[in-house]
């Protein structure tokens, strides 16, 4: 089998397009840079680093329930930092944007987890320091 190179992109799909452009928008503090159109399908990308895009996607037919990381399904998203002081600024990003997070630090690593408004969790993850 070909070696996997990594992830290309992750789509999300939001019941209201609109309130989520501007969320992640002040959550990844830029512009989605590309747009992808198709019947009953509008789709937004957010460049987040390593090459990788976030869409944020939106379809004329479907369910509104929110996202319920108990189910089966999507956990989360974890984009990866490189230490705890960047997991720590992204809070303040988050935080400077008016959106709730909270700081995890566990023994493995340190996460940051917000919910965007359809409670897909999004996550920045950086591993614990070696000792």
């Amino acid at each position: 089998m070909p070696e996997i190179q990594g992830y290309a992109h992750v789509a999300i799909t939001v019941s209201d397009l609109d309130a989520s452009l501007a969320f992640y928008e002040r959550l990844l503090g830029t512009a989605p840079v590309g747009r992808i159109q198709l019947e009953g399908l509008d789709r937004r990308l957010f460049p987040v680093g390593g090459g990788q895009i976030l869409g944020v996607t939106a379809y004329t037919h479907g369910s509104a329930d929110v996202s319920d990381p108990t189910k089966p399904g999507l956990d989360h998203i974890g984009f990866a930092v490189a230490d705890r002081e960047g997991v720590v600024a992204w809070q303040t990003q988050a935080t400077e944007a008016g959106i709730d997070s909270d700081l995890q630090d566990a023994d493995f690593g340190h996460a940051l987890m917000v919910k965007d408004p359809d409670g897909n969790q999004i996550e920045f993850f950086a591993p614990a320091a070696e000792a």
